[in-house]
């Protein structure tokens, strides 16, 4: 009988042994169950906070637009007030000019001549050479200087130039012959 309450007893600590295991098994999945689902939690709670983020970042930047908008209408409005206003004192300043014009006796109005001498220019608008009064190739009336006209005209009759001054293939080979055989060193100036 002994053996047999041995036996029982190895039996029922066996069990005891293999429920505790079971129960064990089941605390294991039952945390582990528990683990996944607030990892899933988790990462809802994470998903929500980047949408309520990027909304929130959606409405600033709207926010923004929408002001950075105004200052450009508030700017475009200012700067045509500012057209206008000038606009209105250049009408009210060419009123007065008129009216002082009309009230004061006309001056002798300068001709072209006569305000390109005082730019720089001879009467027909060339520019004049340092310390002459005169272009180059004119006289001091602007008028062509005969000897030049005469150079040209008889460029003309022996086929160096065109009738409008253009060098033709005559004139351009001349100018290039003239040229290669021309003296690096010359200056032009007589002088040196």
């Amino acid at each position: 009988m002994k053996k047999i309450y041995i036996k029982l007893g190895v039996s029922s600590l066996s069990l005891l042994l293999l429920a505790g295991c079971t129960n064990n098994s089941n605390n294991k999945s039952s945390t582990s169950s528990h683990k996944a689902k607030s990892e899933r939690l988790a990462k809802e709670a994470s998903k929500e906070k980047a949408i309520s983020k990027r909304k929130a970042s959606e409405s600033k930047m709207k926010a923004e637009s929408k002001s950075r908008s105004k200052a450009e209408n508030e700017t475009k409005r200012a700067s045509q007030q500012s057209q206008i206003a000038s606009q209105q004192v250049t009408y009210s300043s060419s009123q007065q000019n008129y009216s002082q014009a009309s009230n004061s006796t006309p001056q002798q109005a300068k001709s072209q001549s006569q305000l390109n001498q005082e730019n720089g220019y001879d009467p027909q608008g060339n520019q004049v050479m340092p310390g002459q009064d005169h272009a180059p190739g004119t006289d001091v009336y602007g008028n062509p200087d005969p000897w030049v006209q005469d150079q040209i005209e008889w460029a003309k009759q022996n086929g160096y130039l065109n009738q409008d001054g253009t060098p033709t293939e005559k004139g351009k080979q001349a100018d290039a012959e003239a040229n290669a055989n021309a003296d690096p060193n010359d200056t032009g100036d007589p002088n040196n």
